[in-house]
């Protein structure tokens, strides 16, 4: 087993245990990334349904509420919001082709941070368009309980 060099010094028990939970750390990342999009895409279904729900755009006459542009205006960017996260997460699950040598650790190297950027990019665009969406859609409630009749 091949000792590595700290600084000027030889790695120590507790540095050792450090670098060994860092690495699996990392490596847990990707998995948390998409347990985290995954979620997100779920509580996306459900607040679209209690987004239509609330427009009740299939009434017949439309609701009071739909009358203000304020709520209309909300529901649209709540909508809007809840679609780019819903492509966010998307993004961060849907599989991607990688290509490198297997026998080229720094390539390897470079896809693993690769791979951990875009998910880590996607899923930080997915949570905030998520907030966007939900403080929106939060809005659009408020409202429209408040101007029903």
């Amino acid at each position: 087993m091949a000792k590595r060099v700290v600084d000027v010094h030889e790695e120590t028990q507790g540095e050792k245990v450090l670098d060994d939970w860092f690495a699996k750390q990392a490596l847990a990342s990707l998995d948390t990334l998409e347990a985290a999009a995954r979620s997100i895409l779920g509580l996306i279904t459900a607040l679209l349904g209690v987004l239509f729900g609330v427009l009740a755009v299939a009434s017949n006459p439309l609701p009071g509420y739909l009358r203000f542009p304020l709520v209309r205006g909300l529901g649209v960017i709540s909508v809007a919001a809840l679609l780019a996260a819903l492509f966010g997460a998307l993004k961060v699950v849907l599989p991607r082709r990688v290509e490198l040598s297997s026998a080229r650790p720094d390539q390897q190297a470079q896809a693993f941070q690769d791979l951990l950027d875009h998910k880590s990019y996607w899923l930080k665009v997915a949570a905030v368009a998520f907030g966007l969406g939900l403080a929106a859609l939060g809005f659009t409630l408020i409202v429209a309980l408040l101007t029903a009749v």
